[in-house]
């Protein structure tokens, strides 16, 4: 029997695989956006990511009457990004500029006062230059994590590491931004308990 996220209906999951294009719809609808979040994150590119999320769920269409429920519908859709993703790259692309990467949460922004959303640019433009200095592997951890909202299961599916070594990624990469003062101000938000949840 299918299973799926909360979000998702089990009759779109079934009739998606019965070829139903429209019950695939709604479930891309579902997860688009963190979808593009998660390939930004990996790629660091904004028109490679919607190529990679349209191929992801292109690719989802193609097999997703191989889907037997072992796993929740978001895992195996990030099996499949990771799979596109691996496949794209031929060598190391360099990081975007500091306006490529956007990390205030636009529903919060726009419930804060002028003043408050100038801070939070700032803090952002300086959270960015940090991000530079981070590896690739605790940077990516870390955007999937605050930027793309992915559990920390669904992490260790996009990079292929053990759970643990994700939150020992996550850890070293917020001790990094705590000790510059950052991660209070810009990730209070998620919570610290984020930090080891799934």
């Amino acid at each position: 029997m299918v299973t799926s996220n909360s979000s998702d209906s089990p009759d779109d999951l079934q009739l998606a695989q019965a070829g139903d294009s429209r019950a695939f719809a709604r479930i891309v609808g579902l997860h688009a956006k963190t979808i593009w979040l998660s390939a930004r994150a990996l790629c660091r590119d904004e028109h490679e990511a919607e190529d990679l999320a349209q191929e992801t769920f292109v690719e989802a269409w193609k097999s997703l009457s191989r889907f037997d429920g072992r796993c929740q519908i978001t895992t195996w859709l990030f099996g499949i990004l990771r799979h596109r993703f691996l496949k794209s790259r031929r060598k190391p692309r360099p990081l975007p500029s500091s306006d490529d990467v956007e990390f205030a949460n636009p529903q919060a922004s726009a419930a804060l006062s002028p003043e408050k959303q100038a801070q939070q640019s700032e803090d952002a433009e300086r959270l960015r230059n940090l991000l530079h200095e981070l590896s690739d592997h605790h940077r990516v951890v870390l955007e999937l994590r605050f930027l793309a909202g992915t559990t920390l299961d669904e992490i260790a599916t996009l990079v292929d590491c053990p759970l643990g070594t994700v939150k020992s990624r996550l850890h070293h990469a917020l001790e990094k931004l705590r000790r510059a003062r950052f991660a209070v101000n810009l990730f209070d938000d998620h919570g610290e308990s984020q930090e080891s949840g799934r």
